[in-house]
């Protein structure tokens, strides 16, 4: 029996006419049965909804229609469950984005409405007319877009939680969505891991993460409204900027970012990436760090980029040294002041200041840098800002003599730099030069094999002798590394040493090795796999291994490692004690120095309870490969990680026959150590030290947590010793750069200090490095010029023969002129019978020979007793500098007063013409010449 069209009662508003009409007439629009059907029963479903929401509906299907009637009646299918959902406004707008939807794709349109909106019951009802609202927005932009933020919704509100979080949460999206939907969507996106990163407060026992949240979205919002798009930068960089903060760190953070908004976007955005970094690594010295921040701010957006960007390498680089947690705060809270006082002058010149801090504390102490930094603040030199720009960037050689002069006491390398070339030479039979550390770029500290870098300073000593010491064994250290093999280049064992460690880091490797470690993994038959047969095992693994590149060094085994710098760190010491067990059986004679310097190294050495943990696997290390044996008080901490060392040591480092090959071994076997022990070490640092007593501080330092600034030096308090010698024997193997990028200057200055790739040699080139004069600053730029000598390849004679057929009239005019030229020396001759002078010889035989014959009466002298000088012999030397450079391709154009111009020819054509006229010339008179170009 045929169904009756929908009657009255069928309607979904019977009370209200229009509406009847309205389904009415689209009924009558359905020439299907079926379909006509399927709305009579859609039809029904609506009229169980209130008024407002079946109107809504009806009015959204309507509107769909007319796009997709496919479309159309899937959302009326899922209006009725929709509707039990969504609020009726809430209806007609996923009504809308729908059909926004559809008019890009059909098929996406009706996927949308059959999804339905089911999992928005999870989001709270104050958000979800701004999901709609942020949606919209998007959809002017991507429809797939506003999709993934309308699908994304209950993943969010399920990790933020909090419904006024939530709501926040939008918001700042909809403030970002006025300027760029992209963005907005990217907000989306990074909230919940930023949401989980906060809850981790709650999950250590506080109760900040709801405030933190706010006050992180009140930052965003600022940054929305300020920035617009750079909110979901800064919001997707959030979470790592506050990793390891605690809650009040966190706070300050935020608070901080905020403060630098008023000097927009970009400045604030940095000041939190790098806060972060700063609260970090130097969380007593963030006040006067922002204090720095604040007064270049308020000269220079630009020098705040800058400043923000040097910050992480100077606190990184004064974190390494080992004077001691508080000593080290001190020293950076002092820095900071010396720059912020030269901020007051010269922002860029404070941040030059601030970055040669690191390198100019590795020669002096704190009070000798400040006095260099006060002294650079009251000179008046020509050159102005320039000037005092270069100077504290510790380019000008009047800089460097101004930072030496102000050491009290020490030997100076400019005093033994040649004694030491030589005594290197002496040990290595090759000819090195001698520079110091600090002025070389810090990638280059890793010797090459042709130059040693030694320090500008020694001052370990009281007596300039035992100092003189001390470098010949830094000197005989370099020398050795040289002499036996750790700038080795594609060797057997340093090949062997690569195929070894990739294999053991390999990440299938670690995969391999952590499977092991999953419990019931390997005995749960069903989860395994049939093992290989042993052939195809073999020749997988040959497949499989990793060969050491052509010419690599032990810098491409070390990168093999997954902490490269971790490994460096180890290797640089390891060396060193290899180098030195090699030192001792090879050179007998340097026993004394170097028991010199083991006594003094073992007599300095800090408290190991008194170090920080990150620091005490290193200082063991270092005393049993340097210092002779770890101290009474490390092996009574740490006996077995010292047992551990001592046995590497001795199976890698102490045979005669160890190279760097065995150095890289034990670095793996150091490398794994290190990793494993973190946690027994952890043990020890939370136990209370037995044997301290009220009041006995260690010149070393407190540990990590003593923030308290150390009182004035006086006579009862003396100011800080010099660097630990340690320092001097592992900067060679220092890798952390200081120098940071060319965006990091700005205005006159960045030109200056925009390093370029350094050239590689070629095989017969050599490299030079010379001061260069500044005409503007009146100085000379320590190490600015780098020249590199090659021999060019020798050209076809056809430009020669060519040039000498077409001015063979000049070459014989020039030649003529030449010749004519008398000689600068003049040549003596001698036996002549006549000449100018006596020769002072022959008369002595003269007479000799008359006497001899008077008396026996045989022999008569020769009468040839005089002296000619002629002037047949020059002594000229003739060199020819030619400009190669690019601006001699260029044309020569007629000149009026020259006729004789040829116009068109190249510059470098006429160069390369008057070089073979000289030659010619220069030939013919016999005088030796030599033609240089440089480019």
């Amino acid at each position: 029996m045929m169904e009756p069209e929908a009657g009255p009662d069928e309607l979904p508003s019977a009370d209200e006419q229009p509406l009847e009409e309205e389904w009415r007439e689209r009924l009558r629009a359905v020439r299907s049965v079926t379909e006509r059907r399927t709305l009579a029963g859609m039809a029904r479903e609506l009229g169980k909804l209130p008024g407002d929401a079946a109107r809504a509906a009806l009015e959204a299907s309507a509107a769909l229609a007319g796009v997709s009637l496919r479309a159309s009646m899937e959302f009326l299918r899922a209006a009725p469950e929709a509707a039990r959902v969504l609020k009726t406004e809430e209806l007609r707008a996923w009504g809308e984005m729908g059909r926004r939807v559809t008019l890009a794709d059909v098929e996406t349109g009706v996927s949308f409405f059959a999804a339905g909106v089911a999992e928005l019951r999870e989001v709270p009802a104050v958000v979800r007319p701004l999901i709609f609202h942020v949606a919209t927005r998007q959809m002017t932009l991507s429809t797939s877009i506003a999709l993934e933020t309308f699908r994304r919704a209950p993943e969010i509100a399920r990790a933020v939680a909090d419904a006024d979080a939530l709501r926040s949460v939008y918001e700042v999206a909809i403030e970002v969505a006025r300027r760029s939907a992209r963005h907005s969507a990217d907000f989306l996106q990074a909230t919940p891991p930023i949401a989980s990163r906060l809850r981790e407060y709650s999950a250590n026992g506080t109760d900040d993460a709801p405030p933190l949240m706010h006050a992180a979205l009140r930052l965003a919002e600022a940054f929305a409204v300020r920035a617009g798009g750079l909110a979901a930068d800064v919001w997707a960089a959030l979470p790592g900027a506050i990793g390891g903060l605690s809650a009040v760190a966190t706070l300050e953070l935020l608070r901080h970012a905020e403060s630098f908004l008023e000097r927009g976007g970009a400045a604030a955005y940095h000041a939190l990436l790098v806060g972060g970094e700063v609260l970090r690594l130097a969380p007593e010295a963030f006040a006067e760090w922002a204090g720095l921040m604040h007064s270049v701010a308020a000269k220079s957006n630009a020098g705040l980029v800058a400043l923000a960007r040097t910050g992480p390498a100077f606190f990184q680089a004064m974190g390494g040294r080992t004077v001691g947690r508080a000593r080290t705060i001190e020293m950076m809270r002092r820095v900071v002041a010396a720059a912020r006082e030269v901020a007051e002058v010269d922002v860029e010149a404070a941040i030059l200041c601030f970055r040669s801090a690191p390198a100019a504390l590795r020669t002096t102490t704190i009070e000798q840098f400040e006095g260099w930094v006060r002294a650079g603040l009251a000179s008046d030199r020509p050159g102005g800002g320039r000037a005092r720009r270069s100077y504290y960037a510790l380019e000008t050689r009047q800089s460097n003599d101004a930072l030496r002069g102000t050491i009290e006491s020490g030997l100076t390398l400019e005093e033994v730099a040649q004694t030491l070339r030589l005594y290197v030479e002496a040990l290595t039979g090759r000819v090195v030069e001698v520079a110091p550390l600090a002025a070389v770029p810090d990638e280059a500290r890793i010797n090459d094999g042709r130059t040693i870098h030694l320090p500008s300073v020694v001052a370990e000593f009281a007596d300039d002798g035992l100092n003189f010491r001390l470098y010949k064994v830094l000197a005989a250290h370099a020398a050795g590394q040289i002499e036996f093999g750790t700038h080795e280049r594609g060797g057997a064992d340093l090949g062997a040493a690569y195929t070894s460690l990739a294999g053991l880091y390999a990440p299938e490797n670690v995969d391999a090795r952590d499977a092991f470690a999953l419990g019931g993994y390997i005995n749960d038959l069903a989860k395994s796999e049939q093992a290989l047969a042993p052939d195809e095992e073999a020749r997988r693994e040959a497949h499989a291994r990793r060969t050491l590149p052509t010419e690599g060094d032990y810098g491409a085994v070390l990168a093999v490692f997954p902490q490269p710098g971790l490994a460096r760190r180890i290797f640089g010491t390891l060396e060193n004690g290899r180098i030195d067990c090699r030192l001792r059986r090879a050179y007998r004679g340097l026993g004394r120095d170097l028991d010199l310097v083991r006594t003094h190294l073992r007599e300095h050495r800090p408290r190991i309870a008194a170090l920080p943990v990150t620091l005490v696997p290193f200082e063991l290390l270092f005393q049993i490969t340097l210092c002779g044996g770890a101290l009474d008080d490390a092996r009574a901490f740490y006996g077995q990680i010292v047992s551990e060392l001592e046995g590497i040591v001795a199976d890698y480092l102490a045979p005669a026959g160890a190279s760097v090959a065995d150095t890289l071994m034990a670095t793996g076997r150091v490398y794994s150590l290190f990793q494993s022990v973190v946690p027994e070490m952890q043990q020890h640092e939370m136990q209370p030290e037995p044997e301290a007593e009220a009041g006995d501080e260690s010149d070393m330092g407190q540990g990590e947590t003593d923030a308290a600034p150390e009182p004035p030096h006086t006579e009862q308090n003396p100011p800080p010793p010099p660097p630990d010698a340690r320092e001097l024997f592992n900067a060679w193997a220092s890798t952390e750069s200081i120098t940071g990028d060319i965006d990091d200057l700005f205005g006159a200055e960045r030109w200056a200090h925009a390093e370029s790739p350094e050239q590689d040699l070629e095989p017969g080139e050599a490299a030079f490095n010379y001061d260069e004069w500044d005409r503007e600053l009146s100085d000379m730029r320590v190490g600015w010029c780098r020249v590199i000598e090659k021999r060019v390849r020798r050209g076809d004679r056809s430009f020669v023969e060519l040039t000498r057929s077409r001015h063979r009239g000049a070459i014989s005019s020039i030649r003529h002129q030449f010749q004519l030229m008398k000689p600068e020396n003049l040549k003596r001759v001698m036996n002549e019978l006549d000449g100018e002078d006596y020769d002072l010889s022959a008369v002595i035989d003269y007479v000799a020979d008359r006497r001899a014959a008077r008396a026996g009466g045989v022999h008569q002298p020769s009468e040839r007793l005089y002296m000619k000088r002629l002037r047949r012999e020059r002594d000229v030397a003739v060199a020819f500098l030619l400009d190669q450079s690019s601006s001699t391709a260029r044309t020569i154009g007629r000149h009026p007063l020259q006729p004789y111009t040829y116009p068109g020819r190249r510059i470098i054509e006429v160069e390369k013409e008057g070089l073979v006229l000289m030659s010619e010339a220069l030939e013919a008179v016999g005088d030796v010449y030599a033609i240089y170009g440089f480019t």
